[in-house]
């Protein structure tokens, strides 16, 4: 096995690969996957004034490239397959909540919080011109699942030269079985670690006990409810899904999270999605066929 470990979009990246072929081309490979989550870094982060995402947030409309049409018309599907719960027009409200910059530069607390966004916003895509119209007042924050998308991307690359796991921030994807056996996964439950077995697909976690802060003593977190525009008041402090890949099941992660325990169970249930919901009270329940 071929290991590659940094930094990239903010996060952890790791990328392993079984190569089938000569380890030079899966070298190579690792390095050419490396490149892909960087572009993507590039094309989608709301950090960086020079984002193709940040010229258009600010532009309210522009000619995008087809790697960012073509992951913003998978979030707006995916938000209405989430009846909502997961909404990439939730850039303001994030914002407002005080994440309005990298983690890192996040003050422990500040300001009050800015008026509540809730989401909804309208996104319009000329797929012949290329072009993307946002709603008056929208903003795009596709935060998760440009991971998930990046870690998809980079396992496509990586998987022509072997079986591989690609983790950006969590977020994974796999090409093929590990020498046969699926890939070990670890995730956090209620009651202590424990591992996942995956085949293939892939498999996001979406919480909101890592990333938070507070905004004049309020605790804030950035995990957003579209429905209010503020973060979220859910019983679930975790929730970790498996789907065919890691864009949907970054998606589907943030969605679960957002509809509470009872929601996202009858939501894993109706869609077949294997997840593990951790509750406040540090309860877990495993649903559509983890366990």
């Amino acid at each position: 096995m071929i290991r590659r470990s940094l930094r990239a979009m903010g996060t952890d990246l790791e990328l392993l690969v079984v190569p089938d072929r000569a380890e030079d081309e899966a070298r190579d490979a690792l390095e050419d996957a490396v490149a892909e989550v960087g572009a993507i870094e590039r094309i989608a982060s709301r950090f960086d004034p020079g984002s193709e995402l940040s010229r258009l947030n600010a532009a309210g409309r522009a000619r995008v490239s087809v790697e960012l049409l073509r992951m913003v018309r998978l979030a707006v599907a995916l938000r209405a397959a989430t009846g909502g719960r997961f909404d990439p027009t939730m850039g303001r409200a994030v914002a407002a909540a005080g994440y309005d910059r990298t983690l890192d530069e996040v003050p422990a607390d500040g300001p009050p919080p800015g008026p509540p966004a809730p989401g909804g916003g309208r996104v319009r895509i000329d797929d012949r011109g290329g072009i993307i119209t946002l709603g008056p007042g929208v903003a795009l924050d596709l935060g998760g699942i440009a991971k998930g998308w990046a870690a998809d991307r980079a396992a496509d690359v990586l998987g022509a030269t072997g079986s591989c796991l690609v983790s950006v921030g969590g977020d994974i994807a796999v090409r093929g079985a590990m020498a046969g056996s699926p890939w070990p996964v670890g995730i956090v439950r209620g009651d202590g670690p424990a591992t996942l077995a995956l085949w293939r697909g892939g498999m996001a976690t979406s919480g909101r006990a890592r990333r938070h802060w507070r905004r004049a003593g309020e605790a804030m977190h950035h995990v957003i409810d579209p429905a209010t525009g503020a973060p979220s008041a859910t019983d679930l402090v975790r929730v970790t899904v498996v789907a065919g890949d890691a864009a949907h099941a970054e998606a589907w992660a943030t969605a679960l999270l957002v509809a509470g325990c009872a929601g996202a169970r009858r939501l894993s249930l109706r869609e077949g999605l294997p997840a593990v919901l951790v509750r406040a009270d540090g309860a877990t329940l495993d649903v559509g066929g983890v366990g």
